[in-house]
């Protein structure tokens, strides 16, 4: 094993959104970052093949008709991933960036 080699974990961040707030990440994700991909969570352990519109997501997570979701987007040419999970307070964001070699 390479002694220089130090593996650190991504920046990770969590936190439960209202619904205001939830509007707000939407507007801005839209606005100011470059969405790549949304990617829904349909059931336990399962993920939509396909991917779906930011506007959709929203809906969707709004209606609860989804388990939860995944938003990868860059901003400020760094690379995030948004995890949302609807939550009995709101919604559940587990944010990290992604930091690859």
């Amino acid at each position: 094993m390479n002694e220089s080699f130090s593996p650190t974990s991504p920046e990770l961040q969590q936190s439960v959104l209202d619904a205001t707030a939830l509007r707000a990440l939407f507007t801005d994700l839209k606005s100011c970052a470059e969405v790549l991909a949304v990617i829904p969570k349909v059931g336990s352990g399962a993920v939509k093949l396909t991917e779906i519109s930011l506007s959709d997501a929203y809906h969707c997570l709004m209606n609860r008709s989804i388990r939860g979701l995944q938003i990868r987007y860059l901003y400020q040419e760094e690379e995030w991933w948004d995890t949302l999970i609807p939550h009995k307070q709101g919604f559940r964001i587990v944010r990290i960036k992604q930091e690859f070699p």
